[in-house]
């Protein structure tokens, strides 16, 4: 005579591991990715500039190391995972601030341009009064003539150098501003997965920003930041493809891992027999807890009350998950009896589990 906690969960159906021991299984590519960034990264200055997510990166790391070296692959691809999003967030954090500072520089020299053109505009304006001093002097007039005609073409030179400097620095800063804005429009993509869950967009906007890169270095400003401009419009929308994907990978990792603890704690139970249903779409954990009744009888059998404290316990911990309880008897009898003595035995379950703190609401019959 059996009675049975049938818990209804909606889930996909989990990978039950194998008993025995094993060798330690090859390293999952999510945690090689993230050993393969770190080596190159600068942590030192990571460190300084997002302690705390180079303290999450590097706990997530170690943690899905230890979890691979336990064959918990699952476990360990999922904190790899984010481990790498941490520290993929601190270099893009760096990356930023390191184009700020290049871009703070180049005004800088577009500043200096600005004096340099406004000093050669007063030299200007002085020898044009020593040309003007010239004139005035007859004997020297042809000289003072030619001298003011060559004076002249030198600091109209100068100064048009002045401005082509000056609009030059002008265009390299703007670019500079729209590479740095592109870069990280494509980091911040990459720490939703973009080039998993969109793709092409991604790829366009990588493509689009390693063009901009080539244009810059060939002197084509104004093209690199129609590229750049273009970079960044396809990694925003890589982001918002990405992102509700991103989360709800996230939320069923979360899951799962819930599902598998709430799994190896109905395992724990002292005397209970668990096993894993699937009804369609619809998976749920059966645990039965045979023995609790004496032939024919619906109370408890003595001292058998016990056997539900850990079961509620468990209820009570998960508090999302329904519950069903049936009641079981043999097969001798009338069909009739029988189901309205299973019935009688599930509601004497029930108000078990109630009067231990199972909220009521929760459990069906």
């Amino acid at each position: 005579m059996k009675t049975e906690m049938v818990v209804r969960v909606s889930l996909p159906a989990l990978v039950c591991a194998a008993f025995g021991a094993c060798a330690t299984p090859p390293k999952p590519p999510e945690l090689e990715g993230y050993e393969n960034i770190r080596r190159t990264a600068p942590i030192s200055e990571l460190s300084k500039r997002s302690p705390d997510l180079i303290a999450a990166s590097d706990r997530f790391g170690n943690k899905a190391r230890e979890e691979w070296e336990s064959s918990n692959l699952e476990e360990s691809r999922r904190d790899a995972l984010i481990a790498q999003i941490k520290l993929k967030t601190a270099i893009a954090l760096l990356q930023q601030e390191q184009a700020k500072a290049r871009i703070q520089a180049l005004g800088s020299e577009e500043a200096a341009a600005q004096e340099e053109y406004n000093g050669l505009a007063k030299d200007l304006a002085a020898l044009t009064e020593s040309v003007n001093l010239l004139q005035r002097l007859g004997e020297a007039r042809r000289s003072a003539d030619a001298d003011k005609q060559r004076l002249s073409q030198q600091m109209t030179t100068e100064q048009q150098q002045a401005q082509a400097e000056q609009q030059r620095l002008t265009l390299q800063l703007a670019t500079e501003q729209k590479l740095a804005a592109a870069q990280l429009a494509i980091r911040t993509a990459d720490t939703v997965e973009a080039n998993k869950y969109a793709r092409p967009e991604y790829s366009a906007a990588v493509d689009m920003f390693n063009k901009a890169q080539a244009e810059v270095k060939q002197g084509n400003l104004s093209g690199a930041q129609a590229s750049a401009e273009v970079a960044k419009n396809n990694a925003d929308k890589a982001v918002a493809i990405s992102k509700p994907a991103y989360e709800q990978a996230e939320q069923t990792t979360k899951n799962k891992q819930r599902d598998e603890e709430l799994e190896r704690e109905a395992n724990a139970i002292p005397g209970g027999q668990v096993r894993r249903e699937r009804r369609g779409d619809l998976q749920r954990l059966v645990v039965a807890i045979p023995d609790l009744f004496v032939k024919k009888q619906t109370s408890l059998a003595p001292g058998k009350g016990t056997v539900l404290d850990p079961v509620a316990a468990l209820i009570n911990k998960y508090p999302s998950y329904p519950v069903q309880v049936t009641g079981h008897t043999d097969n001798r009898g009338k069909a009739g009896e029988l189901l309205a003595l299973s019935n009688t035995r599930a509601q004497a379950v029930f108000s078990e589990l109630v009067s231990r703190g199972v909220d009521a609401k929760r459990l069906l019959i």
